[in-house]
């Protein structure tokens, strides 16, 4: 009987061995498995706390570039208009004679100080585009250089600052953000 006990103690001791050694790997196997899945959240937080933060840059980098180019184009149109007063409103003209046909007169409110070079370049438009009617030519003095107010019989064109400078917002209001602090652009952005 003591052979027979010692193999049963024997078996009894390899079998124990082996659960607990089953035991053990799975314990060791879930263990792993925790501080992987721990491992693998707090890098998925970094990635999303970084992602977070390459976002917030690009915003503020878009609204930085969009605040200076808005400034820029601001300070540009307003140099264009007061070194060439008369584009703005040889443009207008050009808008208003695309709707003249059998008018007999087109008015022209500029500037007073230029209405002597407004009046010899728009008769001269006139005859271009073929218009039969007077051009009069009338000097305002609340009108600034390059704005210009044009009337005729049915219809009317106004080149002004103020409506070009609406329709710059009103583009950049579509933009998907808008700076928050005032960007100027450097004095002389292209020397």
């Amino acid at each position: 009987a003591g052979e027979a006990e010692r193999r049963a103690v024997e078996a009894a001791e390899r079998d124990a061995f082996a659960r607990g050694l089953a035991a053990g790997r799975e314990e060791a196997a879930d263990e792993t498995a925790r501080r992987l899945a721990d491992a693998t959240e707090r890098l998925a937080n970094g990635i999303v706390l970084a992602l977070d933060d390459v976002d917030r840059r690009t915003a503020a980098i878009e609204e930085d570039a969009l605040g200076f180019f808005d400034a820029l184009a601001r300070k540009l149109a307003g140099r264009a208009i007061a070194t060439e007063p008369l584009a703005a409103v040889q443009e207008a003209a050009a808008e208003a004679f695309r709707h003249l046909r059998g008018v007999p007169h087109l008015a022209v409110r500029v500037n007073e100080g230029l209405v002597d070079d407004v009046e010899a370049r728009l008769r001269a438009m006139a005859r271009e585009r073929g218009f039969e009617g007077r051009v009069i030519v009338l000097g305002e003095a609340d009108l600034l250089p390059g704005d210009a107010r044009l009337d005729w019989a049915d219809g009317c064109v106004s080149g002004d600052r103020a409506r070009l400078e609406a329709a710059a917002d009103a583009v950049l209001a579509r933009a998907p953000s808008r700076p928050t602090h005032p960007v100027t652009p450097p004095d002389e952005p292209f020397a």
